[in-house]
């Protein structure tokens, strides 16, 4: 990451089988990733790195955890590290129930990058 002078990092949730809701899973998978995004803060803080993780819409990637950007918004609250930051793409975003404008608005204090690209049907 020094060698290539990287300042953000994008940490992925992964993807869960469709069922991992109705099993318990979903849980256990927020409280780990919630642990490891603690983790990568407070350890990435120190090399001048910003953590960010983005909602990513079932459409582009089916099974895909961290699908929805209020999700997003939970996450980096319940973490509650300054080091951590959602990267705000505009195509998920609007995929996963648009009114973009009020919602950069709202959250302009955890968005810590924004990707934008156009949502086509």
């Amino acid at each position: 990451m020094q060698a290539l002078d990287c300042h953000r990092l994008h940490v992925l949730s992964g993807i869960t089988a469709s069922s991992a809701a109705s099993r318990g899973d979903d849980k256990e998978h927020e409280e780990t990733y919630v642990s490891n995004l603690r983790y990568a803060a407070e350890r990435l803080e120190r090399e001048n790195i910003t953590v960010l993780i983005e909602a990513i819409s079932n459409r582009a990637k089916p099974g895909y955890w961290l699908s929805d950007p209020l999700k997003a918004e939970h996450i980096i609250r319940q973490v509650a590290h300054p080091n951590l930051r959602m990267l705000f793409d505009v195509f998920h975003a609007q995929i996963a129930g648009g009114d973009l404008s009020r919602r950069i608005s709202d959250w302009a204090s955890i968005i810590g990058h924004v990707q934008i690209a156009q949502v086509c049907s």
